[in-house]
């Protein structure tokens, strides 16, 4: 029998799909903010204007505009939360890629016009807002730091003194706007790039108040994202606000101790590979040698469901703290996005345990949390064609075990190399190993530059760079999975490793089934838009600049010194 909680989920999946064609307006007078909008209502005044409470009510239903809000693990003490205070992430498109590239403010263009088109303006206001948005989009991008290096420190502080720095930004009714929780002004404020917010104040005082409210409606109906098809839309809102009652559905059936058992097996063997890499480096100092090797012993590896995940009274719980509407769809929609955001501020104040499991189960992939230094693998990613637990293990080592090697990668990449061994951000690594790791990455960036398409007209350096973590784990995670496959077989050699029909080897075929987990097919505008903003590189990509640098691929396939799949000068990091 079907409890209340799944029939609810049945329920607010049908009545999303009921809505034909998911237009904007419902959405907008659903949102109710007071006041309304310039380009839907002509007597609009600025009097009601409140850009501090529209960027609040934009934050709760997930959505980004000038001001960006967290809670997560403090980064000196990753056992209690904090509150990070940044500027907000850009939707689509980095920042930096506006004054790179001539054609991205092209596109943004486009995709504010099809936008505006849908509220039936007259071509003079049309083109109006288009220019007036994108220009105030534009010098918003200008205000970010350009990189890495601009970037500033953390800046750990009171809300009281935060308020007194910044003034004019009303941070406690801000944060008033988004919590549940009661904020005072002794709340530990965790500030990232504090001259943005500066900067952000002038940029406003520049700006009509007509101007800045249409933006807000430009990031909300982009947050809205009802360009996708119906199915697919609803299907993903369900995964992302109620994941915890399908990933439970599907942990109940399909969660296996057998298989849990054999896949935490390989993690193991591809982490003490790793071990064993690290410990024969000779361009790692002993002082830091022993700081990763600590890490990694402190890995902790999660398999499958928990006893969390089994126990639907949590469901239960969950589920009483939201009041749904299940004859109105908009209305249950945004009761939805506040939960979900309210539901991080809930962890405010308690302590952080490596136990705890928040990660959305109904999601199929592989985590790896840098603040906990914990690897999760989720019952819905072990199966086909990831993982089954009757395929040959030159199968299960070459896609699985690359992905589990891809996460332990993960902790000592560019980001999680910044962490120590219990999720805390401190300086670990000795001047002389992090010149020779930089040297390393230098090399992989440069690589996967040339990876980049001319026509895209952008920097291929800054693309590589925003993939760069994606490629160390890729390369690392393939290497050590191989070795770990390797161990196996010697131990193994009389399974019967290769498969019927394929007149490939077992090594061929750990190779085979790597590649064909990132087999895609993309068009040529999807190809684009990832190209830009994703922080994985393309399949193609994935497979060729992975087993390029990788000698034992060259020598299985007789690949010649100097081809593609083979060159001459090859990077590694791990």
């Amino acid at each position: 029998m079907e409890s209340s909680e799944v029939k609810t989920v049945q329920r607010y999946f049908s009545i999303c799909r009921e809505q034909k064609k998911l237009e904007l307006k419902p959405y907008i007078e659903a949102w109710g903010i007071p006041g309304g909008w310039p380009v839907l209502n002509s007597s609009w005044s600025d009097q009601t204007f409140d850009w501090i409470n529209i960027t609040a009510q934009l934050k709760l239903i997930g959505g980004e505009s000038l001001t960006d809000v967290r809670v997560g693990p403090h980064y000196e003490n990753a056992t209690r939360n904090a509150i990070y205070i940044l500027p907000a992430a850009f939707p689509v498109f980095q920042p930096i890629m506006f004054e790179e590239n001539p054609f991205i403010k092209v596109v943004v263009s486009k995709m504010i016009s099809t936008i505006f088109k849908s509220f039936r303006l007259d071509e003079p206001a049309l083109n109006k807002t288009v220019s007036d948005v994108l220009s105030f989009e534009s010098k918003l991008a200008s205000i970010y730091p350009k990189d890495s290096e601009d970037a500033e420190e953390p800046e750990n502080m009171t809300l009281e003194r935060l308020q007194e720095l910044l003034p004019d930004i009303d941070f406690q009714r801000f944060l008033s706007h988004v919590s549940t929780q009661v904020i005072n002004e002794t709340q530990e404020i965790i500030i990232i790039y504090r001259p943005y917010f500066t900067n952000l104040l002038e940029l406003l005082n520049q700006t009509e108040s007509g101007v800045l409210a249409n933006f807000f409606l430009y990031r909300f109906c982009l947050q809205i994202g009802t360009l996708q098809p119906v199915d697919i839309y609803c299907r993903d809102e369900v995964i992302k606000h109620m994941g915890f009652v399908l990933g439970h559905i599907y942990n109940t059936a399909f969660n296996q101790i057998r298989d849990n058992e054999d896949v935490k097996m390989i993690a193991q063997s591809i982490k003490m590979v790793f071990a064993n890499v690290i410990r024969k480096f000779d361009w790692i100092d002993s002082d830091t040698k022993m700081e990763a090797l600590t890490k990694l012993d402190k890995l902790l590896l999660k398999v499958g469901a928990s006893d969390d995940d089994l126990m639907f009274s949590k469901i239960k719980e969950e589920f009483s703290l939201i009041d749904l509407d299940l004859n109105d769809y908009y209305r249950s929609y945004f009761k939805l996005k506040a939960h979900s955001f309210q539901k991080l501020f809930r962890t405010l104040h308690k302590a952080n345990e490596r136990s705890d499991t928040n990660y959305n189960t109904a999601m199929v992939n592989a985590f790896y949390e840098n603040s906990q230094n914990q690897m999760l693998i989720p019952t819905n990613l072990l199966q086909t064609p990831v993982y089954n637990f009757y395929f040959p293990y030159s199968v299960k080592y070459g896609a699985l075990g690359s992905i589990l090697g891809h996460e332990i990668t993960h902790s000592l990449d560019e980001t999680g190399r910044m962490y120590d061994s219990k999720g805390t951000v401190r300086e670990w690594w000795t001047e002389k190993s992090e010149e020779e790791y930089i040297n390393r990455t230098e090399c992989l960036a440069a690589q996967y530059a040339n990876f980049t398409p001319t026509s895209l007209n952008t920097s291929a350096s800054s693309i590589a760079e925003n993939t760069l973590d994606e490629n160390i784990a890729d390369n690392g995670g393939i290497r050590q999975s191989y070795k770990a496959y390797k161990d196996w077989f010697a131990k193994h050699s009389d399974e019967q490793e290769t498969l019927p029909h394929l007149n490939l080897t077992n090594t061929q075929l750990f190779f085979l089934s790597f590649a064909q987990f990132y087999c895609e097919k993309i068009e040529s505008a999807s190809s684009f838009v990832r190209t830009l903003t994703n922080e994985h590189s393309l399949g193609e990509s994935r497979v060729i600049g992975t087993l390029s640098n990788f000698e034992e691929f060259s020598k299985e396939f007789n690949c010649p010194v100097g081809s593609k799949m083979n060159p001459a000068e090859k990077c590694r990091v791990w």
